[in-house]
Protein backbone atom coordinates (compact mmCIF):
# COMPACT_ATOMS: atom_id res chain seq x y z
CA UNK A 1 0.00 0.00 0.00
CA UNK A 2 2.77 2.52 0.44
CA UNK A 3 3.42 2.30 -3.09
CA UNK A 4 -0.22 2.58 -3.79
CA UNK A 5 -0.16 5.87 -1.42
CA UNK A 6 2.91 7.52 -3.02
CA UNK A 7 0.87 7.48 -6.43
CA UNK A 8 -2.20 8.56 -5.32
CA UNK A 9 -4.38 10.66 -6.75
CA UNK A 10 -8.45 11.18 -6.53
CA UNK A 11 -9.51 10.90 -10.05
CA UNK A 12 -11.94 12.93 -11.34
CA UNK A 13 -15.23 10.39 -10.23
CA UNK A 14 -13.75 10.25 -7.04
CA UNK A 15 -13.10 13.79 -6.14
CA UNK A 16 -17.16 14.04 -7.04
CA UNK A 17 -18.09 10.80 -4.55
CA UNK A 18 -15.76 12.60 -2.20
CA UNK A 19 -17.72 16.14 -2.22
CA UNK A 20 -21.09 14.42 -2.58
CA UNK A 21 -20.31 12.27 0.63
CA UNK A 22 -19.03 15.52 2.60
CA UNK A 23 -21.84 17.71 1.63
CA UNK A 24 -23.93 14.27 3.09
CA UNK A 25 -22.98 12.26 6.49
CA UNK A 26 -19.06 11.61 5.74
CA UNK A 27 -16.31 13.08 7.72
CA UNK A 28 -12.71 12.99 6.96
CA UNK A 29 -10.56 12.91 10.11
CA UNK A 30 -6.90 13.34 11.09
CA UNK A 31 -4.31 10.69 11.65
CA UNK A 32 -0.56 11.08 11.96
CA UNK A 33 -0.01 13.38 9.39
CA UNK A 34 -2.26 13.70 7.12
CA UNK A 35 -6.31 13.20 6.84
CA UNK A 36 -8.55 9.98 5.82
CA UNK A 37 -12.11 9.71 4.34
CA UNK A 38 -14.93 8.28 7.15
CA UNK A 39 -17.85 6.68 5.94
CA UNK A 40 -20.25 5.59 8.47
CA UNK A 41 -24.17 4.43 7.83
CA UNK A 42 -26.86 2.58 9.25
CA UNK A 43 -26.79 -1.02 8.66
CA UNK A 44 -29.78 -0.69 6.63
CA UNK A 45 -27.86 1.45 4.47
CA UNK A 46 -24.73 -0.78 3.37
CA UNK A 47 -25.46 -1.30 -0.39
CA UNK A 48 -24.46 2.61 -0.23
CA UNK A 49 -21.45 2.18 2.25
CA UNK A 50 -19.92 -0.59 -0.58
CA UNK A 51 -20.80 1.50 -3.28
CA UNK A 52 -18.29 4.09 -1.85
CA UNK A 53 -16.06 1.68 -0.96
CA UNK A 54 -15.50 0.39 -4.79
CA UNK A 55 -14.96 3.99 -5.40
CA UNK A 56 -12.02 4.16 -2.45
CA UNK A 57 -10.76 0.60 -3.63
CA UNK A 58 -7.02 1.90 -4.56
CA UNK A 59 -6.48 3.77 -1.01
CA UNK A 60 -8.58 1.37 1.34
CA UNK A 61 -7.21 -1.55 3.14
CA UNK A 62 -9.74 -1.80 5.61
CA UNK A 63 -12.89 -4.26 5.19
CA UNK A 64 -16.56 -2.82 5.50
CA UNK A 65 -17.09 -3.16 9.31
CA UNK A 66 -20.30 -4.04 10.84
CA UNK A 67 -21.18 -3.05 14.48
CA UNK A 68 -23.53 -1.78 17.22
CA UNK A 69 -23.65 1.15 19.09
CA UNK A 70 -25.13 2.32 22.17
CA UNK A 71 -27.01 6.14 21.74
CA UNK A 72 -29.07 6.74 24.70
CA UNK A 73 -29.60 3.65 25.81
CA UNK A 74 -30.62 2.56 22.68
CA UNK A 75 -28.47 0.37 20.45
CA UNK A 76 -28.21 0.94 16.83
CA UNK A 77 -26.63 -0.88 13.93
CA UNK A 78 -23.84 1.08 11.92
CA UNK A 79 -21.73 -0.02 9.05
CA UNK A 80 -18.00 1.75 8.28
CA UNK A 81 -14.68 1.84 6.60
CA UNK A 82 -12.09 4.33 6.47
CA UNK A 83 -9.15 4.95 3.51
CA UNK A 84 -5.58 5.25 4.25
CA UNK A 85 -4.37 8.74 5.11
CA UNK A 86 -3.47 10.93 2.00
CA UNK A 87 -2.16 14.20 1.44
CA UNK A 88 -5.11 14.31 -1.01
CA UNK A 89 -7.65 14.05 2.10
CA UNK A 90 -6.06 16.93 3.99
CA UNK A 91 -6.45 19.13 1.14
CA UNK A 92 -10.10 18.67 0.98
CA UNK A 93 -10.26 18.91 4.90
CA UNK A 94 -9.13 22.67 4.13
CA UNK A 95 -11.55 23.08 2.01
CA UNK A 96 -14.69 21.86 4.19
CA UNK A 97 -13.44 22.42 7.57
CA UNK A 98 -11.11 25.75 7.23
CA UNK A 99 -11.99 26.16 11.05
CA UNK A 100 -12.74 22.59 11.99
CA UNK A 101 -15.96 23.36 11.34
CA UNK A 102 -17.68 21.72 8.29
CA UNK A 103 -18.75 24.67 5.90
CA UNK A 104 -19.49 25.05 2.18
CA UNK A 105 -16.36 26.93 0.33
CA UNK A 106 -16.06 28.36 -2.92
CA UNK A 107 -13.54 25.93 -3.33
CA UNK A 108 -15.78 23.41 -2.88
CA UNK A 109 -18.86 25.49 -4.98
CA UNK A 110 -16.01 24.98 -7.84
CA UNK A 111 -15.91 21.57 -7.84
CA UNK A 112 -20.03 20.42 -7.62
CA UNK A 113 -19.79 19.84 -11.45
CA UNK A 114 -20.88 16.02 -11.70
CA UNK A 115 -24.53 14.17 -11.43
CA UNK A 116 -22.49 11.47 -9.80
CA UNK A 117 -21.58 14.02 -6.78
CA UNK A 118 -25.74 15.34 -6.52
CA UNK A 119 -26.48 11.58 -6.61
CA UNK A 120 -24.45 10.42 -4.09
CA UNK A 121 -25.06 13.58 -1.90
CA UNK A 122 -29.16 12.80 -2.55
CA UNK A 123 -28.37 9.11 -1.26
CA UNK A 124 -26.92 10.52 1.73
CA UNK A 125 -29.46 13.37 2.47
CA UNK A 126 -32.37 13.44 0.03
CA UNK A 127 -35.75 13.08 0.94
CA UNK A 128 -38.77 12.69 -1.27
CA UNK A 129 -41.33 15.28 -0.53
CA UNK A 130 -45.56 15.57 -1.33
CA UNK A 131 -44.31 16.69 -4.64
CA UNK A 132 -41.16 17.39 -5.03
CA UNK A 133 -37.56 16.16 -3.36
CA UNK A 134 -35.20 18.03 -0.95
CA UNK A 135 -31.56 17.85 0.23
CA UNK A 136 -31.45 17.74 4.32
CA UNK A 137 -28.88 20.77 4.67
CA UNK A 138 -29.89 21.26 8.19
CA UNK A 139 -26.14 21.39 9.30
CA UNK A 140 -25.62 24.60 7.18
CA UNK A 141 -25.72 28.35 7.98
CA UNK A 142 -29.04 29.93 5.24
CA UNK A 143 -26.07 31.75 3.45
CA UNK A 144 -24.53 28.35 3.11
CA UNK A 145 -27.51 26.81 1.72
CA UNK A 146 -28.14 29.36 -0.86
CA UNK A 147 -25.53 29.35 -1.78
CA UNK A 148 -26.07 25.40 -2.47
CA UNK A 149 -28.92 26.03 -4.10
CA UNK A 150 -27.93 29.03 -6.84
CA UNK A 151 -25.07 26.40 -7.36
CA UNK A 152 -28.08 23.66 -8.54
CA UNK A 153 -30.19 25.89 -10.55
CA UNK A 154 -26.94 28.20 -12.04
CA UNK A 155 -25.34 24.20 -12.84
CA UNK A 156 -28.10 21.85 -12.86
CA UNK A 157 -30.94 23.98 -14.22
CA UNK A 158 -33.22 22.89 -11.15
CA UNK A 159 -34.92 25.92 -10.27
CA UNK A 160 -34.43 24.64 -6.54
CA UNK A 161 -35.48 26.92 -3.54
CA UNK A 162 -35.26 27.45 0.42
CA UNK A 163 -37.56 25.72 2.68
CA UNK A 164 -37.73 25.66 6.71
CA UNK A 165 -37.26 22.31 8.63
CA UNK A 166 -36.95 21.88 11.79
CA UNK A 167 -35.81 25.05 12.42
CA UNK A 168 -32.90 24.82 9.86
CA UNK A 169 -33.28 25.43 5.85
CA UNK A 170 -33.52 22.45 3.33
CA UNK A 171 -32.59 22.91 -0.56
CA UNK A 172 -36.05 22.00 -2.46
CA UNK A 173 -36.57 20.71 -5.51
CA UNK A 174 -40.26 21.31 -7.10
CA UNK A 175 -42.39 19.04 -9.18
CA UNK A 176 -42.01 20.34 -12.27
CA UNK A 177 -38.30 19.84 -12.16
CA UNK A 178 -38.47 16.46 -11.02
CA UNK A 179 -38.51 14.67 -13.78
CA UNK A 180 -35.28 16.45 -14.76
CA UNK A 181 -33.34 15.99 -11.41
CA UNK A 182 -34.62 11.95 -11.80
CA UNK A 183 -33.06 11.69 -15.64
CA UNK A 184 -30.06 13.67 -13.99
CA UNK A 185 -28.84 11.33 -11.06
CA UNK A 186 -30.52 8.36 -11.65
CA UNK A 187 -27.76 6.62 -13.79
CA UNK A 188 -25.88 6.83 -10.23
CA UNK A 189 -28.61 5.69 -8.15
CA UNK A 190 -28.46 2.43 -6.07
CA UNK A 191 -32.00 0.95 -6.76
CA UNK A 192 -32.44 0.35 -3.07
CA UNK A 193 -32.72 4.55 -2.68
CA UNK A 194 -34.59 5.27 -5.68
CA UNK A 195 -37.98 5.83 -4.00
CA UNK A 196 -35.98 9.00 -2.61
CA UNK A 197 -37.02 10.40 -6.43
CA UNK A 198 -40.51 9.37 -6.02
CA UNK A 199 -42.47 12.78 -4.38
CA UNK A 200 -45.59 11.24 -2.17
CA UNK A 201 -48.15 12.42 -4.40
CA UNK A 202 -46.81 10.56 -7.02
CA UNK A 203 -47.10 7.26 -5.55
CA UNK A 204 -49.85 4.61 -5.84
Amino acid sequence: MNKTKANFQLSTDQKSVLIGTLLGDGSLQKRGRYHRLHIKHSRVQIPLVKYKRKYFANITSMPIRLFDQKINDKTYQFCEFVTLTHPEFSKFYQYFYPDKEKVITQEIINQINNPLCLAIWFMDDGCAEYAGCSFSTHCFSRLEVELLSKTLNKKFHLKTNLRKNKGKWIIYIPKKKIVDFQQLIQEYMLPEFMYKLKPYSMRN
